[in-house]
């Protein structure tokens, strides 16, 4: 999948970073590299569905737009705030609306970034961590919102971080023709290395 910058003209500096997808580098973590190219897991699926806009479980979910020299790619960060652990494990499922609220049917591949994925108790204030690669331009779908499914943990609402650092209350001029997701895993090393 190629990915490609989304051209946005405006005055709103978020907005402009998180439609180009260069986003802020991460808070406490790294993201290092692995050697080996990604593999699919040979379960690509299609997303259809209405996001909830409600948490189902007690998880907040954000994706944080990397830099420049990572187009489209994002971490994916799972907060377990409730107040009992939670056990996760494997590939969280993104679905997203369009600007009319529908469900919008955007393509989903898993794959085994960095590897396979581990079980995670999320003990309550901890996170678990995934990349994902949206590809971006003017074939996609300009969405509303995002929500992930956490296995083991329910559905969450997903905020979008754009490269200041800041939420993202409008990413109607992002276009997604398509998402690549990696595993949950218990650190952030690695899960960017699309």
């Amino acid at each position: 999948m190629r990915f490609r910058r989304v051209i946005v003209a405006g005055s709103a500096v978020a907005l402009v970073g998180f439609a180009a997808a260069c986003g802020t580098a991460m808070s406490g973590s790294s993201s290092g590299s692995t050697s080996g190219a990604a593999t699919t897991t040979g379960r690509p699926t299609t997303t259809a569905g209405q996001p909830s806009t409600a948490t189902d479980a007690a998880v907040r979910a954000e994706l944080t737009m990397q830099g420049s020299d990572k187009p489209g790619v994002g971490l994916l960060t799972v907060t377990n705030d409730g107040s009992a652990p939670v056990t996760v494990r494997g590939w969280p499922r993104p679905t997203f609306t369009d600007l009319s609220g529908a469900p919008a049917e955007i393509p989903v591949e898993q794959v085994a970034v960095p590897g396979e994925g581990p079980s995670i108790t999320l003990e309550p204030g901890r996170t678990a961590f995934a990349g994902v690669a949206l590809s971006t331009g003017d074939d996609g779908t300009a969405i509303d919102t995002m929500a992930v499914e956490v296995p083991g943990a329910g559905t969450a609402r997903v905020t979008f971080v754009g490269t200041d650092g800041r939420p993202v209350t409008d990413p109607s001029r992002l276009k997604v023709s398509g998402v690549r997701v990696g595993t949950l895993q218990p650190a952030a090393q690695g899960v960017l290395v699309f």
